[in-house]
């Protein structure tokens, strides 16, 4: 897929350093052959922990020195394997995302929120398990429980970390095959997992409205609403590679909207989502 060349740079730039970080920690966990993509959510974060594992802050990478902090998310990329036994198969991990929403008029956000897949592309991840926090539109998602994103649905007018000419269908990086997968790394992990999901994306960051908003996207066909995993989709797309979109609901379509209540509800359940992420990496095909 042709590509804005200078963000393209951006992204090698990037992955040239972390590769040099690694190097200078004498650090070496097998990049070459293709690892696994994780990025975690809001109160994913801590959620998973590798063996081996060597953390970066987003800071330390060329294109984020302006990038400032938001509440349950580390900013840091991890590398390391699922665990000793596991040593074949390199995991990169971004505890905590860049969203389009966090300045109004700040033109290096989109191209961190860009930046942050693409260099993961560029370090040779072919194969993402994006994760979020959502709230539910419909009353068979309750919270607590976990949505296999099948799809996506536009409400207003979306705007994507793409340049012109970079034509792309995000959709269609989901991978629906991986459905069993996610549903037998759930069971296995305790958990409920929805396989019809249809996600819609806000950029927000102020919530939905109850009265008509939450409304409206259902009757588009929106079962979950969030802030992330779309834009990401469209950068992976560029590369060619394959998604699994995981949402953690956290909120339904009724009660009030709490940043801080939905951290707290993720985190409660860190146990069962890490365990549901070892599971799901160790089943991608």
């Amino acid at each position: 897929m042709p590509q804005n060349r200078d963000r393209e740079l951006e992204a090698s730039l990037a992955c040239a350093t972390i590769r040099r970080i690694l190097v200078d920690h004498r650090y070496s966990v097998g990049m070459d052959t293709h690892p696994v993509g994780l990025v975690l959510g809001t109160g994913w974060g801590d959620s998973l922990t590798l063996y081996k594992e060597i953390e970066i802050s987003f800071q330390d990478i060329p294109g984020f020195e302006s990038l400032g902090t938001v509440e349950g998310h580390h900013r840091v990329l991890a590398i390391g394997y699922l665990d000793e036994a596991c040593q074949t198969l390199p995991i990169v991990v971004l505890r905590g995302r860049v969203h389009m929403n966090e300045s109004p008029d700040d033109p290096a956000i989109p191209r961190m929120v860009r930046l942050q897949i693409a260099m993961l592309c560029e370090l040779g991840v072919k194969r993402f398990v994006l994760t979020c926090a959502a709230g539910s539109l419909i009353e068979r998602y309750q919270v607590g429980e976990l949505v296999f994103m099948q799809s996506f649905v536009a409400f207003g007018n979306e705007v994507m970390p793409l340049w012109g000419g970079e034509f792309v269908s995000p959709e269609d990086v989901l991978m629906r095959q991986w459905a069993p997968l996610a549903q037998t790394a759930a069971k296995e992990a305790g958990l409920t997992l929805h396989e019809d999901g249809d996600h819609a994306y806000v950029r927000g960051p102020h919530f939905e409205g109850r009265r008509h908003d939450k409304g409206n996207l259902a009757r588009l066909g929106a079962k979950t609403v969030g802030m992330s995993v779309k834009p990401e989709c469209c950068i992976a797309a560029l590369y060619s590679a394959q998604v699994m979109g995981i949402a953690f609901i956290t909120n339904d379509a009724v009660a009030e909207h709490s940043h801080e209540e939905n951290v707290a509800r993720a985190h409660a359940a860190s146990p069962k989502l890490g365990a549901f992420l070892r599971n799901v990496v160790s089943l991608l095909p």
